[in-house]
């Protein structure tokens, strides 16, 4: 029987070793997981930062534009029509104010176009660290903070396809912004705001812009955000040189009012449902 207590003595010492570097294993596998995700987290706050740099520069150039708009006009205000082309500066101070409000958060239409949302949308529900990491990107985009009650204000006062650009532009960036509080929450609910949501009121916005739409999906949508500012911008100068809105742009204005105001139902709808 003594010769069984060597062979037992070794395989205890054996299934210790092998216990202690199971142990090991597991603790270098979990510190490993936890620096690989504080460092992609990192990525992520370094890669936001580089994009809110390059935001800002070109709102300062566009905003140059608006000065350079504004300063002609003053210049050739009459006496009949001071008062009325006054306040039609105004409002587009007003309205390019917004514009300028809302431009930090075109960084949300930026990320969703880079994830498929369903997807995105299913994991968050059952992922707390993609939750958590959802949280910090949503943690700028505090529409609490954004302040654009002067652009109710300016919409009598501005033509009718300007306004029509404007809440194009609004509507789609807090689409964004609504899916990123989606997936910050973790509410399964991807059907409530799908890119194909946003499709008809850029094609109606942008019409040259279809086929693009069509062959690069949502993916494209913060890059026409721009092409939107540069609309607008181009019919904020027309409106302040005088010219009349023709039919055709009367109606673009109407159908994007439309597809505008569909977007941001379903996006205050997700604001009901987040609190």
């Amino acid at each position: 029987m003594s010769e069984w207590i060597p062979a037992i003595s070794t395989t205890a010492l054996f299934g210790l070793a092998l216990w202690l570097f199971r142990a090991v294993i597991t603790t270098r596998l979990a510190k490993s997981v936890q620096h690989e995700f504080d460092n992609k987290l990192e990525t992520i706050r370094a890669d936001f930062r580089k994009s809110e740099e390059l935001l800002c520069a070109d709102l300062r150039s566009k905003e140059a534009q608006i000065a350079v708009i504004r300063g002609g006009a003053i210049a050739g205000l009459t006496s009949r029509q001071a008062a009325l082309d006054k306040r039609r500066l105004e409002a587009v101070d007003q309205l390019w104010a917004a514009v300028t409000a809302l431009a930090p958060l075109k960084v949300a239409s930026i990320w969703m176009g880079t994830l498929k949302f369903d997807v995105a949308a299913r994991e968050a529900a059952k992922n707390p660290r993609m939750r958590e990491a959802f949280g910090v990107l949503a943690a700028p985009f505090d529409l609490t903070k954004i302040q654009m009650n002067d652009a109710a204000k300016a919409r009598p006062f501005v033509s009718q396809i300007a306004w029509a650009l404007f809440s194009a532009y609004q509507a789609i960036i807090l689409f964004a912004v609504a899916q990123i509080n989606i997936l910050k929450i973790g509410l399964d609910k991807p059907e409530l705001l799908t890119p194909e949501s946003v499709t008809n009121l850029v094609k109606v916005a942008l019409p040259h812009y279809t086929d693009y739409i069509a062959k690069y999906g949502s993916a494209a949508y913060h890059l026409l955000l721009d092409e939107l500012e540069s609309s607008l911008l181009r019919e904020l100068q027309k409106m302040l040189e005088g010219a009349d809105s023709d039919k055709a742009s009367v109606e673009q204005a109407a159908a994007i009012l439309k597809e505008s105001e569909r977007v941001m139902t379903i996006s205050q709808t997700t604001n009901v449902l987040k609190q």
